[in-house]
């Protein structure tokens, strides 16, 4: 059941390819992009997403109007120019709908490169400097990281240069696959040192302090969000509890000296 719907969709996403023509195209190459930076290329095809977001726009509108015309509250949806607003704005949402999952999954292992990033390159820097070549140093600090995936995406560098790739090559595309700003900078610094023949070891150490320094700028920004993030938490739950403790007991003995 599972193979038949998974073919269903892929035959649908190709469908869909061919009738928008170059728009169609452009817009699978981009999903493309998204499902490798997600690490999801295997799993999910490009067409067969596109095939579930064309199904998604179908039927997203025909549920919530059915669940919205059970409730007399949103009944005023359904008059007049409105009715046209809510079909336009359930489409949309329902051809995005199946790319949250993949979306979500790409913020997920970007985030967890950047993080790993600094720390990695702190290590490279440091074996370069101690008189390895790059790719040995690489080696040792892909054998040295946690799994991961950096580490996924450092042995994949490392499976394309066994198979004859250049280092510019393989760089680029390990760049083009994450679509990670930190990572494509290093790789751009990196690729520019290896065409203009210089040595390495003084690029990886600008880019491992310039890695450690944004951390550090992201974490001190994430430390002054968090009291404005914690307000509505504040306001829809603790504090009326806090009211509900302090005037319930003042509200129920004014009623009961009304009553009396």
């Amino acid at each position: 059941m599972k193979d038949m719907l998974n073919k269903t969709f892929s035959i649908i996403g190709e469908w869909v390819r061919v009738i928008t023509g170059t728009s169609g195209d452009d817009y699978l190459a981009k999903l493309n992009r998204d499902l490798v930076a997600a690490g999801m290329e295997d799993s999910i095809p490009a067409a067969r997403l596109l095939g579930e977001q064309t199904l998604s726009l179908i039927w997203f509108p025909i549920v919530w109007l059915f669940i919205f015309s059970m409730m007399p509250f949103f009944r005023f949806m359904f008059e007049g120019p409105k009715q046209i607003l809510f079909y336009v704005g359930m489409m949309a949402a329902g051809f995005f709908f199946p790319t949250l999952r993949v979306r979500d999954r790409m913020k997920n292992r970007q985030e967890s490169i950047r993080l790993a990033l600094p720390d990695a390159a702190d290590l490279l820097t440091i074996s370069v400097e101690a008189g390895l070549d790059f790719m040995s140093a690489l080696k040792r600090i892909v054998e040295k990281l946690r799994p991961g995936p950096l580490r996924e995406e450092m042995e994949r560098f490392f499976r394309q240069m066994e198979l004859g790739r250049s280092r510019h090559d393989s760089l680029k595309e390990m760049s083009n696959r994450v679509q990670l700003d930190d990572l494509s900078n290093m790789c751009s610094a990196l690729i520019q040192a290896d065409r203009l023949g210089s040595s390495i070891a003084p690029v990886l150490r600008i880019q491992s302090d310039v890695l450690r320094t944004r951390r550090m700028q992201r974490a001190e920004k994430r430390a002054m969000e968090a009291p404005i993030k914690m307000m509505a938490p504040l306001l829809a739950c603790i504090f009326p509890a806090v009211f509900i403790i302090m005037f319930a007991p003042l509200f129920i003995q004014m009623y009961m000296d009304l009553t009396r």
